[in-house]
């Protein structure tokens, strides 16, 4: 009988436990990119096209894109199967961005950092709270985490 009783006060809290989190940290990642891309710069032209190309593979969820004078910098996620082929869809989006835009340094990723430091980059663009030279080690830290292996 107490087995039971244990069993079942096993059973409930497991359930109360999973009815808790129901993907509330996702939402809540979701929600900071999602606001912090309504409110950033206008996108210019390349970096419209740029995200458009990556958007339109079927693996890909999203993309955000930074154009710099001599870099095209661009971060995707992917849908959560496609995980998996995560460096397999790199390259094929790199080569159909490389293929629009020929004399560009293209540089595809991703990296949920990248696409954070796109976003956070882009915000203090259009605040004005950057210094060219701040922006051009931005950018190089965003390289850097690129060659990372974590």
């Amino acid at each position: 009988m107490r087995s039971v009783v244990m069993f079942l006060v096993l059973i409930v809290s497991v359930v109360l436990l999973a009815a808790c989190g129901q993907g509330e940290v996702k939402e809540r990642v979701e929600d900071t990119v999602m606001r912090t891309s309504n409110e950033q710069k206008e996108k210019s032209d390349k970096e419209q096209r740029a995200e458009k190309i990556a958007k339109n593979f079927k693996e890909v969820k999203g993309a955000v894109a930074y154009d710099t004078e001599d870099e095209l910098v661009v971060a995707f996620h992917v849908t959560q199967y496609q995980k998996f082929f995560t460096e397999k869809i790199e390259k094929k989006v790199k080569k159909a961005l490389e293929k629009e835009f020929p004399d560009e340094n293209v540089v595809v990723s991703h990296d949920l950092k990248i696409r954070l430091e796109i976003e956070r980059l882009r915000r203090d663009v259009e605040q004005d709270n950057i210094s060219e030279k701040e922006l051009e080690k931005r950018i190089e830290k965003m390289k850097k985490l690129r060659e990372e292996k974590a």
